[in-house]
């Protein structure tokens, strides 16, 4: 009996290991990682930790130009970061689908996560939430909330030494459920616990992606990893299932019916999320319940844990250099100098220099550093024919510090990098903060919006100073750009005629309109 399982065992090896075989043959032809161990491939990057893992990703990509394979224990993974191979990829109608590494964050009936085929018909039914013209009427909002974002650090002593993201993270929150729900959440309770949440549930997805022995959902519910996951996941949905709910309490009593059944505002404005998610479209099709908490989720996760993130990174810059924090500080005191300045679209694209300080930011910290694809048909890539159902990855922190793009100095932090005289002749897919192609993110003009709303009200009302060094940051492998320590920033009030921020506005901010607006 023995003898016989024996031979039962080597034959099903002999077997899988042809079919492996036959499967990765094409991949022959491409450049593979080193070393490769049995079983697990290249895997053993699980075993480092979060910045080191960060680190051993990023010269994987850097120091491979074009295509390079890596072996996450018997599954295939293509790394590149190319500008001409990436713009190949996210631009072909056979490379929209997301690979089974995004169903490890969960809520795969959402936009962030979803097959193509669903993702096709839920984008095309919410991007009229994020056109230009409902973004504009966001950016009351986007004041309301940086203003009480002000006001929260101001209540602290001068010079207080404060953990920047805690602040900016919950700004961010206020904003997606301000403008995405239509609720006031600036005094409501819980929004550090979301945060945290959110942290962990983040973290978890990533560390899964990168573990090959965690793959298997039988192993991975074994560990306390998951009983972690799970925990922080209740926590996030618990938050927003409430405004949810009261949402849906409000449509009933503010919503009339059409003559053909379907419901809209009364007042006929653009519709925001929510009120997309929970409506009726033109062919009788709605959204399940299951698929309103996945896209809630992706929405509001996606634009707090990003752009909260990225304005904390931002204050670090400005800490490091105070030159860039003084040129800010004079353009935003020759167009924005008080609240008395209406903050518009307009007014808003005659700060230049912000613009440009923002978009060098998020070349150091793209909104997400690594992001995969899947093709759905045969592709030809770097004169290789590749099948279907397979991998590519590509990493955005590489691809933004390209010497052969950026120059010699890549890696300086210089919001020159955006002048119209450099950016003029510069690969199209060379920057790619919010990824590229069809599926870029819906919400990235949300987001530059509430960016430079947030910057305006910080610069304008402190200073920032750090005894964090440059050479001291390091980001930690996760799905966003994170640090492996807080950003801790000395928060130092202007001094100057008509300060606007011990006004009472700040102490009793007006009432989110029911429709996101003010």
């Amino acid at each position: 009996m023995v003898l016989v399982l024996g031979v039962f065992f080597v034959v099903l090896c002999w077997v899988l290991f042809v079919n492996h075989r036959r499967k990765y043959k094409f991949a022959d032809a491409l450049p593979s990682l080193k070393p490769v161990y049995p079983l697990i491939g290249n895997a053993d990057i699980m075993w480092k930790s979060d910045t080191k893992r960060f680190d051993t990703l990023v010269k994987i990509f850097s120091d491979h130009d074009r295509l390079v394979k890596v072996w996450a224990g018997p599954q295939l993974l293509i790394f590149t970061c190319h500008p001409d191979l990436v713009q190949q990829i996210l631009t072909s109608n056979d490379c929209l689908e997301k690979p089974f590494l995004y169903s490890f964050a969960g809520f795969e009936r959402g936009l962030f996560t979803s097959k193509y085929k669903l993702w096709r018909t839920m984008r095309k039914r919410l991007n009229s939430s994020f056109n230009l013209r409902i973004l504009h009427g966001f950016i009351p909002v986007f004041e309301q909330c940086a203003r009480q974002m002000v006001a929260n650090l101001s209540a602290n002593p001068d010079g207080t030494v404060v953990s920047m993201h805690k602040f900016t993270s919950v700004c961010t929150l206020e904003m997606a459920c301000g403008t995405t729900l239509g609720s006031d959440i600036t005094k409501r309770k819980g929004k550090e616990e979301f945060v945290h949440g959110l942290d962990i549930a983040f973290g978890e997805a990533a560390r899964r992606m990168v573990s090959v022995h965690l793959y298997p959902d039988v192993v991975y519910h074994l560990t306390n990893y998951h009983k972690d996951l799970i925990q922080a996941r209740e926590v996030v949905c618990n938050f927003f299932n409430r405004l949810v709910s009261e949402r849906r309490i409000t449509r009933s009593l503010n919503c009339v019916n059409t003559s053909n059944g379907n419901e809209i505002d009364d007042d006929h404005k653009p519709k925001i999320l929510i009120d997309q998610l929970l409506s009726t479209s033109e062919d009788g099709k709605s959204f399940n319940d299951t698929e309103i908490k996945d896209n809630i989720y992706a929405v509001i996760t996606g634009a707090n844990d990003t752009s909260g993130l990225l304005i904390a990174h931002a204050c670090l810059f400005l800490c490091f250099y105070k030159d860039i924090e003084q040129k800010l500080f004079d353009e935003i005191m020759e167009f924005m100098p008080n609240e008395e300045v209406e903050m518009n679209a307009e007014n808003l694209k005659q700060l230049t220099y912000l613009e440009k300080f923002l978009k060098e930011c998020l070349r150091h910290c793209p909104v997400a550093p690594n992001i995969s694809r899947e093709n759905m048909a045969e592709i030809e890539v770097d004169g290789i024919k590749i099948p279907p159902g397979n991998i590519f990855v590509m990493n955005f922190y590489a691809l933004h510090r390209r010497k052969d793009i950026w120059g010699p100095d890549a890696d300086k932090f210089d919001p020159e990098q955006f002048s119209e005289e450099r950016s003029r002749d510069r690969h199209p897919f060379a920057y790619l903060p919010f990824s590229g192609g069809n599926r870029i993110c819906i919400g990235w003009r949300y987001a530059m919006f509430s960016m430079k709303v947030m910057l305006i009200h910080l610069i304008r009302n402190f200073r920032f100073e750090t005894e964090i060094r440059p050479e001291q940051v390091r980001y930690r492998h996760d799905l966003t750009m994170k640090l492996p320590f807080d950003h801790m920033i000395k928060v130092i009030k202007r001094r100057r005629e008509g300060s606007t921020v011990t006004r009472d506005i700040l102490k009793h901010p007006e009432p989110v309109h029911k429709n996101g607006r003010n």
